[in-house]
């Protein structure tokens, strides 16, 4: 995997800069736990990730025969989690050094998330993030709502920076961001926050934390390359 030329980094948001995959995890046992159900992580969390309000909803009623209209449930998540995200979220520990590695390898960065884009807002003014990525932020409304696996976001993102998808490299902690990131002929690294590394084996490298894929990037030179 040479890395001299990358040129950009894309970073999902949830599980990757910002801590909140709990939070959904939380949601998802409420919403299910008022219908005497118990949340199958293994089995959805894989599946949901990356994906909309409406298209986990559709999932869970296909998953649990549920006899309700998936844009129903999906409201009610929307409602669940809105409430959870007025909580103190934190960034992924060993996000913020990394950032400023990153910051002083002059490489261009943003983030392209599936998120909610009312619920990233919450997060942007609680945890400043337009001090890492300006306005480099983008979301699948931004493309169409098309979800990841689908590379549309990350090639949207690339496009606004100026950077070729082949000089990108995508930090993801989810399959489906992975595929999309192989889809759009991007570099990728798994980051192990959510799933495990099996899950992400089709990334090009995967780390435990961030201080793990810095070595990483360091040993593969990319600490070495700076833009002209």
């Amino acid at each position: 995997m040479n890395l001299r030329h990358i040129e950009a980094i894309i970073f999902d948001a949830e599980g990757v800069v910002v801590n909140t995959e709990k939070l959904w995890d939380e949601s998802q046992e409420i919403l299910l736990g008022k219908r005497g159900l118990a949340y199958d992580r293994d089995y959805l969390k894989p599946r949901m990730a990356g994906q909309t309000l409406l298209e986990g909803a559709q999932l869970m009623v296909q998953y649990y025969g549920l006899n309700e209209h998936a844009s129903d449930i999906a409201l009610e998540r929307k409602t669940i989690i809105d409430e959870l995200f007025d909580g103190d979220i934190p960034f992924i520990d060993g996000f913020e050094p990394f950032m400023q590695w990153v910051i002083s390898s002059n490489l261009k960065k943003s983030v392209a998330t599936a998120m909610n884009r009312h619920l990233m807002e919450k997060v942007e003014i609680q945890l400043n993030l337009r001090q890492y990525f300006l306005h480099h932020i983008y979301f699948i409304e931004d493309v169409g709502n098309k979800s990841k696996p689908e590379p549309d976001v990350f090639l949207h993102a690339a496009e606004k920076m100026g950077v070729k998808p082949d000089k990108c490299l995508v930090i993801e902690d989810a399959p489906h961001g992975i595929e999309a990131a192989r889809r759009a002929g991007m570099h990728s690294i798994g980051i192990s926050t959510t799933f495990t590394k099996e899950h992400l084996r089709d990334a090009h490298y995967t780390g435990k934390d961030f201080n793990d894929i810095k070595n990483f990037l360091e040993m593969s030179g990319l600490n070495h390359f700076k833009l002209h």
